[in-house]
């Protein structure tokens, strides 16, 4: 810091030249004790260096005054011009600091409010924390308690900021939705126990099941998927539907019209459309099989079964019995959260579970269909080249575009008579959850879980609907066909007769094509190597 007699002197000389001094030249001023204003570019490099820590003096009463005159510069134009470096060492934060020491020694509730603006942009580290923290602990206010909650959270200190919110919560006159979502996102982001018996999530999960008519609802949404997304285990969520590559779907989609207006133009297409990677990115149904599965390794949810029934009562292989069969009663019964309760209150939920015989549905087999989902067409069809020139041509083609129609058909079956009943059951299943799961069950960590899978459930069922919605509708031919193979895939989770038989038709209907492409198979002739004394002999 240059002294006070020169840096009033170089505050002079800047309010002169203001209309003809660069911002550079002001920074060199008051920052050098021989600047050279005429230096060249490559030169003011060398000799020129930002300030990281600014030395403010305060001894006397002209030091302070020319002390903020300074910071009125740093303030209107050096951290305009310099942003990042400012940022990163806290120039802002380092005037303000000064300003509340010396000069702003009460600031009024106007002011503070300005600071907070400006503190906003700031990157939370320790000096916007300590600044927030002064302004709580000499102004407390649920303001301010929220600032300095975002920005613990900015930091990543977790539980500073959920003591913050929750001071802020306890003592605010009216509720405030944003602070209340970034409160449970700080309970999601630090996963560690709440309480003894209940984790960060689970409470979170909790909250947001118990949180009546948000305003965001976009907010609601991303906040609960977070939560459910940080409750279960990576088997489940390994399953998710996975983006594509933008530029892979435009290459998919480019192709796909180019066959198209190959058709057009006289060339038909004898394949049938099948892509793995769309497949595999398409959303996947969660059924009661794998709930239950994960339920049963889930040490957690098992101890949360126990504290239910009584530790005592039970043993852990019994529990874990228990646990799924609760699954099964809830997912399959309308009634089932009241026989629960009933049984609570009676103690005896043991008998319950027992007493009733509850199974997940078993898979339909799909044969050959399975075989090409699981390693593709060309697993089935074989890798062959075809004679574009046989005599019965046609009859593959018409073959091929009898299959590529039925299997379209079968989609639009699927998607219309299974998925959305079963989707609008899953959503219906999720509110009456929501609604009546945690108070009916009281126990916070077993109702968040059970919740978290319904959600889940439910979620994919609807991104799924979307899916086959925006494929079959408004698709390509290609598109439609990966749409009826994914369709393929879940329809095995649905033991139906009239499943049964479209799978049977689809099997005879592919095999007949895969029949006609085998007798149209181009035949390559081995070719023999002539040895040189097969050559001199013949001679």
């Amino acid at each position: 810091m240059l002294p006070t007699k020169i840096l009033k002197l170089r505050l002079a000389r800047i309010a002169k030249g203001k209309a003809h001094l660069s911002t550079q030249d002001k920074l060199m001023l008051v920052t050098m004790e021989s600047p050279d204003l005429s230096a060249h570019f490559i030169l003011r490099l060398f000799k020129m260096s930002l300030p990281k820590q600014w030395k403010f003096k305060h001894e006397t009463a002209e030091d302070i005054l020319y002390s903020t005159q300074l910071i009125e510069l740093i303030e209107t134009e050096l951290i305009a011009a310099y942003e990042m470096h400012a940022r990163k060492y806290a120039w802002y934060e380092q005037c303000l600091m000064y300003l509340l020491n010396f000069v702003v020694l009460h600031p009024t509730q106007q002011q503070i409010n300005a600071y907070l603006r400006q503190l906003d942009q700031c990157l939370d580290q320790a000096p916007k924390i300590d600044l927030l923290k002064y302004f709580q602990q000499h102004y407390p206010s649920t303001q301010h308690a929220i600032a300095l909650a975002k920005s613990y959270a900015g930091a990543e200190q977790y539980t500073q900021a959920i003591e913050q919110y929750e001071w802020a919560m306890q003592h605010a006159t009216q509720p405030n939705e944003v602070a209340f979502f970034a409160y449970v996102n700080c309970l999601i982001q630090r996963q560690q126990q709440y309480r003894a018996d209940v984790s960060d999530v689970a409470y979170a999960i909790d909250l947001l099941c118990r949180y009546k008519k948000p305003i965001d609802q976009k907010a609601y949404r991303k906040t609960i998927q977070n939560a459910v997304t940080a409750f279960l285990p990576p088997a489940t969520l390994q399953s998710r539907a996975v983006e594509t590559h933008v530029l892979a779907d435009v290459g998919r989609s480019l192709n796909a019209i180019g066959k198209s207006m190959g058709g057009i133009f006289g060339s038909k297409n004898v394949d049938i459309p099948y892509s793995q990677q769309v497949i595999e990115s398409a959303p996947q149904l969660l059924m009661d099989s794998h709930i239950v599965e994960s339920l049963i390794q889930s040490d957690l949810m098992q101890a949360a079964m126990q504290r239910l029934c009584g530790s005592s009562s039970i043993e852990q292989t019994v529990s874990t019995h228990l646990l799924g069969n609760l699954w099964l009663l809830l997912s399959q019964n309308n009634q089932a959260l009241s026989l629960v309760t009933q049984s609570l209150q009676s103690n005896q939920l043991h008998e319950l579970l027992n007493d009733h015989q509850l199974k997940t549905t078993s898979s339909l087999e799909l044969g050959d269909i399975q075989t090409i989902l699981d390693q593709g067409l060309v697993a089935y069809l074989g890798d062959a080249r075809l004679d574009k020139h046989h005599p019965e041509r046609s009859i593959l083609y018409a073959q091929r575009d009898e299959l590529v129609a039925e299997m379209i058909g079968l989609a639009t079956w699927f998607q219309q008579t299974i998925l959305y009943p079963f989707a609008d059951q899953q959503a219906r299943q999720l509110q009456e959850m929501q609604k009546h799961l945690g108070e009916q069950l009281n126990n916070m960590t077993l109702s968040s879980g059970l919740f978290a899978y319904q959600y889940e459930k439910q979620q994919r069922a609807q991104n799924l609907c979307v899916w086959l919605q925006r494929k079959l509708d408004k698709g390509t031919e290609f598109e439609k066909i990966q749409a009826a193979w994914v369709s393929l895939r879940e329809l095995k989770h649905f033991h139906l007769d009239e499943g049964e038989e479209k799978i049977a038709q689809l099997q005879r209907s592919l095999e007949h094509y895969r029949q006609i492409r085998l007798k149209q198979i181009v035949m390559v002739q081995p070719t023999v190597a002539i040895s040189p004394v097969q050559q001199h002999d013949d001679q």
